[in-house]
């Protein structure tokens, strides 16, 4: 290395060292000649020998690579680019006349861009590169300043956010710093509350209004000929036949009811109303909707006001199971899995989970109550990331609905044995791949669990493949769903497909893929996820005219698992650039649209979508504009810092950069696999736990 000759410094008083006297007492020289200030006032010798001090180093060039010399270049360009802004907005302000106190900024530009204009820049690359100063106190003071300026600079290129975008480039830009701002937010469970819930009357929830008894018994006789085929409705598990009973224990009360009754028929009638409501037309479909409004209102203020420790008995776990319907179906998911590990808790304290021998009516349907917490809490914990409430160890009933549990298709019975299945699979997904512990260990060890796991769910798929070509056909055989049909259990049989596919794909997705590989998502993990929006198209074609059999549809098997495909193949299209799955997220996007009205959930999932392809198709036009154009490069750094925020895009460092994103040649093995896909794993959640949020507020949304 050649070494730098010695800077000369033009000022006398830091050409001298300090002395040795002021060196020994470590007090400050003032460098005064001939005698500093301090030995002047002792009266005594003023020396400057060295004594004592190192002697100094000398410094070495840095050799600055072709890959560092680009770097300085799109550094240079981008100073050059945010001095000319600052200087064109500090003449505009300045042409209007003297700053006021709304206007203060106008010195700050002036500084900023003063300070940009005169610092040369060799001594930015040299702060860059790490080279020293001669003079400590004016390093820090440079440093300081250099600070303050570019965090100006930063915050006022992101509130300008690339001027030179088109405005659909710029709307996905802001979404991506959205994105990022809203996984910065420490507990961002800002939405996890209902929003119509009332204050408690004095009386307590007794005094709360419910629709009239007259509608209500009207209501009870229809569906007594015709049942409901609302999805909810079925999975009460009170029983149609018993929920009258429940009916008119609250509204002709002969005794005392429990907080758990008043809920359980507050839920079942806001369910039944509902779908009733959905049928009707006119004054009733009016008079059925305000009435099943009431019961909202009803059910959102008992739950946000549930005691912390509820009686350990069935009615509590069936109105925790119901509420936790409900909150999913109102995309409270944390919520939702709050009831449900409430629900597991008093299952388990009052032994559900434990074989009754003989087997008796009332322990089948305890059973069928069990399992059913039991599918919910497997589903909701990998929604969440975390583990579940329940553990299979623990369990010794059979992993069926008894043959003494009445009123039950025997087609749910069927459907839930194999849920119960999934359910198995999903709660060991997160344990044995995604779960700290699962982390911790070795690429080899998750990919082996990944192994046995994908062929677990294969042959829960390969049992249940009889149900649903038979639910397919009866169908397709019905000539499709009107307007007004509400998502049914053949819809929801048709939908585990769905369900395995999106499965599969998170399983496959902790198996790293051989180094030079063109994506960090091997190939059976990409297979699956196509092969999951593929099911999708026929689940949504076979729901026919109904949007609200599609957004049923939707709630229960793309939000409820969640639906991993979905954030796979937006990662796979910003790594490989693949237009065919790009235009995969659009149709899904699309699809969403006309369903968004119906639903608040499906609404979100759609804004969601649109952002996801959005920031893909910015993506993609960088890719493809960015080696001929400077701006499009400097945006495509700033899209793949914030995807690495998200963990949606793995980092490197020795790649061939062309503006900033690394080739596709080893893509993902510079970071260690188990932070990388840890790293994912979270921004995954992320993504789905903004179904939680209210996003109009948003400007990106």
């Amino acid at each position: 290395m050649e070494e730098l000759p010695e800077l000369a410094d033009n000022n006398d008083h830091s050409a001298k060292r300090a002395c040795d006297q002021c060196r020994q007492r470590k007090i400050r020289c003032d460098r005064e000649l001939p005698v500093c200030s301090n030995c002047r006032t002792a009266g005594r010798s003023c020396s400057s020998t060295g004594l004592g001090q190192k002697p100094r180093e000398p410094r070495q060039r840095v050799l600055i690579t072709h890959q560092y010399e680009r770097k300085i270049d799109s550094l240079d360009s981008r100073l050059g680019t945010i001095e000319k802004m600052l200087h064109n907005l500090t003449v505009s302000l300045n042409n209007r006349g003297p700053p006021t106190a709304s206007s203060s900024i106008s010195p700050t530009l002036e500084s900023a861009a003063a300070a940009s204009s005169s610092a040369p820049r060799e001594n930015s690359a040299d702060a860059l590169f790490g080279v020293d100063k001669d003079n400590e106190s004016d390093d820090f003071e440079a440093t300081a300043l250099m600070k303050e300026h570019t965090a100006f600079a930063t915050q006022f290129i992101e509130n300008t956010t690339f001027p030179f975008l088109d405005p659909e480039m710029r709307a996905a830009f802001l979404s991506l710093q959205e994105l990022v701002k809203l996984q910065n937010i420490e507990n961002a469970r800002h939405d996890a509350r209902f929003t119509t819930a009332k204050p408690l009357p004095k009386g307590g929830w007794a005094e709360l209004p419910m629709p009239s008894a007259d509608l209500v018994l009207s209501v009870l006789r229809e569906i007594k000929q015709h049942p409901p085929m609302g999805f909810p409705a079925i999975a009460t598990f009170t029983g149609i036949e018993d929920f009258p009973d429940n009916v008119r224990r609250v509204y002709f009360a002969t005794e005392e009811y429990s907080l758990m009754q008043w809920g359980i028929v507050n839920l079942g009638l806001y369910f039944t109303l509902q779908e009733r409501g959905a049928a009707s037309e006119g004054d009733r479909q009016v008079q059925l909707f305000e009435a099943s409004f009431l019961c909202r209102d009803n059910i959102e203020t008992a739950l946000t006001n549930l005691p912390l420790l509820l009686p350990q008995r069935r009615e509590s776990v069936e109105l925790l199971i119901m509420a936790t319907m409900y909150a999913i179906e109102e995309s409270k998911y944390s919520l939702a899995r709050d009831f449900i590990t409430i629900a597991a808790n008093i299952c388990q304290t009052l032994g559900y989970h434990r074989a009754r021998n003989p087997s008796t009516t009332e322990s089948e349907h305890k059973a069928m109550l069990f399992w059913t917490t039991y599918i919910f809490d497997s589903a909701l914990s990998l929604r969440a990331g975390r583990p579940t409430a329940i553990q299979d160890w623990d369990i010794t009933i059979p992993r069926e609905i008894g043959p003494k549990v009445k009123n039950v298709d025997p087609l749910w019975k069927i459907g839930q044995a194999q849920w119960i299945s999934w359910s198995e699979v999903m709660g060991r997904t997160y344990r044995e791949l995604y779960s700290p512990e699962a982390l911790a260990g070795t690429a080899e060890k998750r990919a082996e669990n990944a192994r046995q796991l994908a062929q677990a769910l294969q042959d829960v798929a390969a049992r249940s493949a009889p149900l649903i070509e038979h639910v397919v056909e009866k169908m397709k055989m019905s000539g499709g769903y009107n307007a007004q049909a509400r998502f049914s259990f053949d819809i929801a049989v048709v939908g585990d497909a769905l369900v395995q596919w999106s499965v599969l794909t998170l399983i496959y997705r902790a198996i790293p893929t051989l180094p030079g590989s063109p994506s960090t998502f091997n190939p059976e993990c990409i297979h699956a996820a196509r092969e999951a929006f593929s099911s999708h198209e026929g689940c949504m074609a076979l729901c026919g005219e109904s949007l609200f059999m599609k957004a049923g549809y939707i709630q229960w098997n793309i939000l409820y698992i969640p639906f991993i495909p979905l954030v796979v193949l937006f990662c796979h299209t910003i790594e490989t650039a693949n237009e065919e799955d790009f235009d995969i997220l659009v149709r899904f996007t699309e699809g969403l649209q006309p369903v968004a009205p119906v639903s608040s959930g499906v609404t979100k999932l759609y804004r969601i979508s649109q952002v996801l392809v959005n920031i893909a198709s910015l993506w993609l036009q960088t890719r493809k504009q960015g080696q001929q154009d400077h701006n499009m490069s400097m945006v495509g750094d700033n899209v793949e810092m914030y995807l690495n925020q998200l963990g949606f895009m793995p980092q490197h460092s020795q790649q061939d950069h062309t503006y900033g994103i690394g080739g596709p040649a080893g893509f993902g093995y510079d970071m260690d696999q188990s932070v990388q896909l840890a790293n994912w794993f979270s921004g995954n959640t992320h993504i789905f736990g903004l179904m939680e949020e209210d996003l109009s507020g948003f400007q990106g949304f």
